[in-house]
């Protein structure tokens, strides 16, 4: 239950930063101020319309060819797809099940896992020069965490990100297969599955900023 609560609240408590930071931005270039939910109800409706998820494909597309060229796309393709439908139903029962995943979708949601597994492998080969922490770039927030931090690069931000997702994926992988194999303890095995959802959980946290910095537009106020 605990688990849960915290897994909303934190999803919930990301999605609003993100949105009220593009809300923040646009509403200060904005000559008729809207309020916060009246302008996410209106920018939902927007990003659902035709144009735009042609539009939003075909960024994406064009974003999937620059970095993944030839075969490895479906490096990309499949590492995306694995990770929605293990994010969709893992938190699905972690949300609305109050028992554990079992039966036919725990067995899809291992083999899925698997895809998972080695396409964030391949991507950490083909990818991770890449996003090295010491590179510089354009400055995303200014004053950030005062005075321990001034300033945060838009590469930087993206590059953590990249490197949570990759350390909560590894974590996942171990404590998957821990949780398997008749080698540990059941209480070990207990353990390891709570490690598995709080991997999982940072993972996601992750996904949604990594995907806000490098495929969404920045507002840019006036």
């Amino acid at each position: 239950m605990f688990f849960s609560i915290l897994a909303a609240v934190c999803v919930l408590g990301v999605a609003y930063q993100l949105t009220y930071a593009r809300y923040f931005a646009t509403a200060a270039r904005a000559e008729k101020k809207v309020g916060y939910f009246p302008w996410l109800w209106t920018a939902i409706q927007k990003s659902l319309t035709k144009k735009t998820l042609e539009k939003s494909q075909a960024v994406l597309k064009s974003w999937v060819k620059s970095y993944y060229p030839g075969w490895t796309q479906w490096v990309f393709w499949v590492l995306i797809a694995s990770f929605v439908y293990l994010a969709a139903s893992g938190f699905f029962f972690a949300i609305f099940i109050r028992r554990e995943m079992f039966g036919v979708p725990l067995l899809v949601h291992v083999s899925v896992g698997a895809l998972f597994s080695v396409s964030l492998a391949l991507t950490l080969l083909l990818r991770a020069r890449d996003y090295r922490l010491d590179q510089d770039g354009e400055v995303l927030f200014k004053g950030f965490a005062r005075p321990v931090l001034k300033n945060v690069s838009k590469s930087l931000l993206q590059n953590v990100l990249f490197w949570i997702i990759a350390v909560a994926g590894f974590s996942l992988m171990v404590t998957a297969l821990g949780s398997m194999v008749p080698v540990f303890s059941f209480e070990a095995q207990k353990y390891m599955i709570d490690v598995h959802r709080y991997a999982a959980l940072a993972s996601l946290l992750a996904a949604m900023g990594f995907v806000d910095i490098a495929f969404l537009p920045r507002p840019q106020a006036k």
